[in-house]
Protein backbone atom coordinates (compact mmCIF):
# COMPACT_ATOMS: atom_id res chain seq x y z
CA UNK A 1 0.00 0.00 0.00
CA UNK A 2 1.12 3.40 -0.98
CA UNK A 3 -0.06 6.58 1.22
CA UNK A 4 0.12 9.87 0.07
CA UNK A 5 -0.85 13.16 1.21
CA UNK A 6 -3.46 15.24 -0.32
CA UNK A 7 -1.71 18.71 -1.05
CA UNK A 8 -4.84 21.07 -0.28
CA UNK A 9 -3.85 23.29 2.51
CA UNK A 10 -6.94 22.67 3.81
CA UNK A 11 -7.65 18.73 3.69
CA UNK A 12 -4.32 17.10 4.07
CA UNK A 13 -5.69 14.21 4.14
CA UNK A 14 -3.82 10.71 3.73
CA UNK A 15 -5.28 9.10 0.50
CA UNK A 16 -4.51 5.12 0.61
CA UNK A 17 -3.17 4.19 -2.47
CA UNK A 18 -3.49 -0.50 -1.77
CA UNK A 19 -4.44 -1.38 -5.48
CA UNK A 20 -1.29 -3.58 -6.96
CA UNK A 21 -1.44 -1.17 -10.34
CA UNK A 22 -0.38 1.71 -7.51
CA UNK A 23 2.93 0.12 -7.21
CA UNK A 24 4.59 1.65 -10.23
CA UNK A 25 2.55 4.66 -11.39
CA UNK A 26 2.97 7.79 -12.64
CA UNK A 27 0.16 10.12 -13.45
CA UNK A 28 -2.98 11.98 -11.38
CA UNK A 29 -4.88 11.16 -8.40
CA UNK A 30 -7.47 12.67 -6.12
CA UNK A 31 -8.60 13.06 -3.29
CA UNK A 32 -12.06 11.36 -2.43
CA UNK A 33 -12.63 14.02 0.37
CA UNK A 34 -11.76 17.64 -1.01
CA UNK A 35 -11.32 16.07 -4.92
CA UNK A 36 -8.11 18.24 -5.28
CA UNK A 37 -6.15 16.58 -8.26
CA UNK A 38 -2.43 15.71 -7.35
CA UNK A 39 -0.07 14.20 -9.83
CA UNK A 40 2.22 11.45 -8.56
CA UNK A 41 5.25 9.72 -9.38
CA UNK A 42 5.46 5.87 -7.74
CA UNK A 43 8.61 3.20 -8.26
CA UNK A 44 8.40 0.27 -6.50
CA UNK A 45 6.22 1.26 -3.89
CA UNK A 46 8.32 4.36 -3.20
CA UNK A 47 6.53 7.54 -3.43
CA UNK A 48 9.14 9.85 -6.02
CA UNK A 49 7.06 12.94 -6.05
CA UNK A 50 3.65 14.72 -5.70
CA UNK A 51 2.87 17.88 -6.93
CA UNK A 52 -0.19 20.32 -7.35
CA UNK A 53 -1.21 19.93 -11.22
CA UNK A 54 0.32 22.84 -13.19
CA UNK A 55 -2.52 25.63 -14.55
CA UNK A 56 -2.14 26.77 -18.30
Amino acid sequence: MVHVFCLDEKCRRVIHLDSHKHWNFKGKIKCLRCGAEIEVEIDDGKLKFSRKPERI
